[in-house]
């Protein structure tokens, strides 16, 4: 018997009410965990409930002319202390008039149990319509000629075909292992997004869930259930085939449900091993069909239909397995009534959940799955919205109200009206926990801080860069060659150069011996050939300069290094073009790119720079660092490939590019090395850690989003 008080202030609300189980409900035996149960199905409705035997044995006794307040006073007798109390007897009797398994009058007649019936059914279709992510619509009762499949149900499901389906798919696994590379080149490829590969999407998914479908109802055929129901479901707004298999809830044997769970997975799987045999055995089109039957029939399905935290074919085969039915529903009670125990003081009656194990089961799924399904509606949302902005953000508005305000408002409803949540510990929790909520969000400052790959580099002074166009003619090093300060690298001389300059002193003389004799007979224009003197002698100057700059030298002790290609000898340059580098023994610096809409934070809360360093030994130190420089301007192109996503780094490399171009612009930022950290290989990986100062949660997400919708948008 449970703690609580034996008695009940409503008891007299139903003492005299003479309920009775509805002429339609059958009752089959289960065995959960150990425990036995009783499923109570009603067809009309097709509602299950189930009891354990205790409770089983009360309402096996409704027979419509006994009175509740009788059946509890015979419990007290037969039973002493482990009788219900009046709470639990009436609760339990308001679960079932809830599901419509009981009919509290006999008198009332078949018309209004048939409005009763059809209201249900309006109230069913009202609840497929609540989830955005998964809709429904019936069309067809396919019970009659799916029994002529049941001889073919009994084949497919046989030991014999499950060896079948097991070696085909080992031989799968075995050819994509051997393959693992070209087929991960085919699945990161920008050719997936071909309007080839959409149109073979489009025409190979419904196919296949259509096979689906039809191997739920064959299994459940199999076991003997009936499928009255089928039609079609708007998954993510994607038109596919669906059955009712929920027949599967009245099967005694536990392996027989998970069967039904599991067939749609296990012909879907079937699938993706015939897909990845056609993609690694043959080419062209065939292998196409093969890779596009692999993603749809094997990624797809395992991370959706197959994965347990959605209610999907994966929620079904865990709730089996485990030998929890209604997950769900039992989860998200059983964290109810933890918050509920918490808030009121009051201990959580744990008559359902005698298991201690059970009741891991359920607080773990009752918040994974909650924060698994949001996050994975938001990432649809999100995706929705590159392609149809507002329908994301709509379909992101009904997720923030299932998730957020629905919650909200039943438990502000819940506050007002239950009792228990009446008392001062609760009326204190209820509104300091908010509050602090509310003053974490708002005003608490939070650390911040963010990590990015940052690249070794050599200073700007190490670059070898060419000044003008020119041509390489004389090579005084060597790639790999040790050079010093000074040394002569190579001569890159311009080929009018020398042509000008000769052009140039003649012209400056000619103007000079003009300017001599204007002294003497015209004075009017001696201050034209003044400004023309001037011109020429700079023209003649800079031409020299460029010259002189021909010949170019080592500005560091360093190792001498070209870019693309080790012959210098005869190669075209133009302005502004980097033939090598002098890569100096110990000086380096770090380089990273910053993405254009963070600077703004970057340049006015950066508080500190740390280097993450992996040493000779293998372990990694941290180093503090400062900031060198940063280019005033974005750039699309960045100091090393290292940086861009073709060389390990985070941004988006452009496919027409060498590497170093991006498909978004960044501000180049130049970091100091720490001399304690020694040398490094120039090109390698280091983390950086940019520290910034401390702002309030609400308003970092706030920016975050921000500036991903008008990324989005912008796009």
């Amino acid at each position: 018997m449970s703690d609580t008080s034996l008695f009940s202030s409503q008891w007299h609300r139903v003492r005299d009410v003479r309920p009775r189980l509805a002429s339609d409900v059958t009752v089959s035996r289960h065995v959960y965990r150990g425990r036995t149960a009783y499923v109570l199905h009603r067809r009309a409705t097709a509602a299950c409930h189930r009891l354990d035997v205790a409770s089983f044995e009360l309402v096996d006794r409704l027979d419509g002319d006994t009175t509740v307040g009788q059946l509890w006073e015979r419990a007290i007798v037969e039973r002493d202390k482990g009788a219900p109390t009046q709470d639990e007897w009436i609760a339990l009797l308001a679960e079932l008039h809830a599901a419509e398994l009981i009919v509290v009058d006999r008198r009332v007649p078949e018309e209004k149990l048939f409005d009763r019936r059809q209201q249900h059914q309006r109230a069913q279709q009202r609840q497929r319509y609540l989830n955005p992510l998964y809709l429904r619509f019936a069309l067809h009762d396919p019970d009659k000629w799916l029994t002529r499949f049941t001889p073919f149900a009994q084949l497919l499901f046989s030991r014999g075909a499950g060896l079948v389906w097991l070696t085909l798919i080992i031989w799968a696994c075995l050819s994509v292992f051997t393959q693992a590379d070209q087929l991960w080149d085919s699945l990161s490829g920008s050719s997936l997004l071909s309007s080839r590969y959409t149109l073979l999407f489009a025409l190979i998914y419904p196919p296949l869930k259509l096979l689906h479908e039809f191997a739920h109802a064959l299994a459940v055929k199999r076991a003997g259930g009936e499928v009255h129901e089928t039609g079609i479901a708007l998954m993510v707004l994607l038109p596919l085939p669906y059955v009712d298999a929920s027949a599967s809830a009245l099967f005694a044997d536990k392996y027989d449900r998970m069967l039904v769970s599991a067939a749609g997975i296990l012909v879907e799987l079937a699938c993706a091993a015939i897909g990845a045999l056609l993609w690694a055995n043959t080419e062209g089109m065939l292998q196409d069909i093969g890779l596009v039957m692999f993603m749809v029939g094997g990624i797809s399905t395992l991370l959706l239909n197959g994965n347990p935290l959605l209610k999907f074919d994966g929620y079904y085969l865990l709730a089996d397995w485990i030998e929890i039915p209604n997950l769900t529903a039992r989860s998200r009670a059983a964290v109810l009534g933890t918050l509920r125990s918490l808030v009121s003081g009051k201990p959580e009656s744990r008559k359902r959940y005698d298991d201690r194990g059970e009741r891991v089961w359920l607080h773990a799924y009752g918040v994974l799955s909650v924060i698994y399904r949001t996050l994975l509606m938001l990432s649809i949302a999100w995706m929705l919205s590159d392609r149809w902005f507002f329908l994301g953000v709509l379909l992101a508005s009904v997720v923030l109200i299932l998730v957020l305000i629905l919650p909200v408002w039943k438990a502000i409803s819940a506050l007002i009206k239950d009792p228990v949540y009446r008392s001062g510990r609760s009326a204190l929790l209820a509104g300091v926990v908010p509050l602090l909520l509310v003053m974490m969000l708002f005003w608490l400052p939070v650390p911040n801080s963010s990590v990015v790959p940052g690249v070794v580099w050599i200073p700007d002074e190490a670059v070898v860069r060419v000044s003008s166009e020119c041509d390489i003619s004389d090579v005084f090093a060597q790639p790999g060659q040790n050079v010093k300060a000074g040394d002569t690298l190579f001569i890159c001389k311009e080929p009018e150069a020398q042509a000008r300059l000769h052009e140039l002193v003649a012209r400056v003389d000619e103007l000079r011996v003009r300017r001599a004799g204007a002294a003497a007979r015209d004075p009017l224009t001696l201050n034209t050939l003044d400004a023309e003197l001037a011109a020429s002698d700079a023209a003649l100057a800079d031409t020299r300069e460029r010259i002189v700059a021909a010949t170019l030298r080592a500005t560091l002790d360093g190792l001498f290094d070209v870019v693309d290609t080790s012959a210098l000898l005869g190669r075209s340059l133009d302005r502004g073009d980097v033939v090598g580098y002098v890569i100096p023994p110990t000086v380096r610096t770090v380089r990273l790119a910053i993405d254009e809409e963070w600077i703004v934070r970057f340049d006015d809360r950066l508080k500190s720079v740390q280097l993450r360093v992996s040493g000779a030994n293998g372990r990694a130190r941290v180093y503090d660092t400062t900031v060198l420089r940063r280019t005033p301007k974005a750039s699309h192109r960045v100091a090393s490939a290292a940086l861009s996503s073709y060389g390990g780094g985070l941004h988006t490399a452009d496919p027409d590019g060498d590497g170093r171009l991006l498909k978004q612009a960044v501000f180049d930022v130049e970091l100091e090395w720490p001399e304690m950290a020694g040398s490094a290989a120039v090109g390698s990986h280091v983390g950086v850690r940019l520290v910034y100062a401390s702002t309030p949660l609400l308003e970092r997400l706030s920016t975050a989003l921000r500036l991903a919708i008008a990324s989005r948008v912008a796009s």
